[in-house]
């Protein structure tokens, strides 16, 4: 067991939490929580899962999950550089690079040009003196019925470029998501919540309660993955009408 584990276990004894009541407050699965607390994070279906579900169960116990999450990192390193968790979700680091520099310089150069037209605008405007007199005012003439223009139809709506693949809780369901390689999101969605995620080539996603969710994939409602407490990761591909299930449990 890890210093990660001894800390939510010790703590959740102390509060006379059950397993089982941990399960049924935060909806992770009780077999994921065991593995947080023993330590043997390969029982989790995939990294970003884990740090999602730590988060959460530490916000239970009332921890800090950042400092969990620091602790996490080192006991349980990425197996691939290219492969890293990014920051949590709500938080971003910023990094001065060179693309980044050129950004704020063409944003500079946009307003120093607008404000060169502004001031010559101002500088030949005509003062209200040499302003030109407004011209006679003359009766309008008779109104003629104007020509009937006939109505286009609608176009029809444009196609999604890539894949688009959207979420809607009906239930609490934790939610973590892979967009063309590269971590996008982990949480829980709540009854009524909406996530889309839009990705060119794919979008990986996994459910923690398949049946409190209602998926949607470039448009077209998709048919129920698994019942309420079912874990469902499925992928969805460039130019595909449906999903295809990786892993169900």
């Amino acid at each position: 067991m890890g210093q990660v584990g001894e800390i939510l276990r010790s703590t959740r004894q102390e509060k006379g939490i059950s397993l089982r009541e941990a399960e049924e407050a935060t909806k992770i699965r009780l077999k994921y929580l065991e593995a947080l607390e023993n330590g043997t994070y390969d029982e989790i279906p995939g990294r970003v899962y884990a740090l999602g579900f730590l988060r959460n169960y530490a916000r239970f116990l009332g921890l800090d999950p950042a400092e969990l999450t620091a602790l996490f990192k080192e006991e349980y390193p990425p197996k691939e550089e290219s492969y890293q968790v990014e920051e949590p979700p709500g938080i971003t680091t910023p990094r001065l690079t060179t693309r980044g520099w050129g950004r704020w310089l063409l944003i500079l150069g946009v307003i120093l040009v607008l404000w060169g037209v502004n001031r010559l605008y101002n500088y030949y405007r005509p003062s209200p003196e040499q302003s030109p007199a407004p011209p006679p005012v003359t009766e309008p003439a008779p109104a003629t019925p104007a020509p009937v223009t006939p109505v286009q139809p609608a176009s029809p709506p444009s196609q999604v470029q890539g894949v688009e693949v959207k979420i809607r809780a009906t239930g609490n369901c934790w939610v973590g998501a892979v967009v063309d390689g590269k971590a996008d999101f982990s949480g829980t969605l709540k009854p009524g919540d909406e996530k889309v995620f839009q990705g060119k080539d794919k979008v990986s996603v996994t459910l923690g309660s398949a049946g409190a969710v209602e998926v949607t994939l470039n448009g077209q409602v998709q048919p129920p993955l698994g019942k309420a407490g079912s874990v469902v990761t499925f992928e969805a591909d460039k130019g595909a009408n449906q999903l295809r299930i990786i892993k169900k449990q």
